[in-house]
């Protein structure tokens, strides 16, 4: 009588434990769909692009020469973890100066010499017009068009 006993306060603590995970998962299932992962990703996205936006729209010619440097020690950081994630300058012709290629011969430090050449070629006395280009998927800034003025 004393095992039966001991056995329904066991089967009782496993019904019970199912019950509460079960409630657990239908409540995080709930709260799951209440979060909206495109807002998740558009708030990423701005996170990212926050430190280049600073320098949209018309700039000095020491901001524009600002915002390579940045485009630079950005492009050196991603090198380790994401090739993607480089930052592209185009010109104001729109051609690129700096490629955004995978293979193994293209290195943040060739980017970055593109880069380099496009900053010296900035005039100090001048006014740059800066736009960005983003990628469609992510929202990442992923283009820097500077067009003197």
């Amino acid at each position: 009588m004393e095992n039966a006993s001991k056995a329904l306060i066991i089967a009782g603590a496993i019904l019970l434990s199912i019950l509460i995970i079960g409630l657990g998962m239908f409540i995080y299932q709930k709260a799951a769909e209440g979060f909206d992962i495109k807002q998740f990703d558009a708030t990423k996205a701005q996170t990212y692009n926050n430190k280049f936006l600073n320098y949209e729209g018309i700039q000095t010619g020491a901001q524009a020469r600002q915002l390579c440097n940045l485009v630079i020690q950005h492009n050196l950081t991603v090198a380790k973890s994401d090739y993607t994630l480089y930052v592209q300058v185009l010109d104001d012709n729109g051609t690129i100066n700096n490629s955004n290629d995978a293979s193994a011969t293209s290195t943040a430090a060739t980017m970055n010499t593109t880069v380099t050449t496009a900053r010296n070629a900035i005039k100090a006395g001048k006014n740059y017009e800066v736009t960005f280009g983003y990628d469609a998927n992510t929202g990442y800034i992923v283009e820097v068009k500077i067009d003197e003025q």
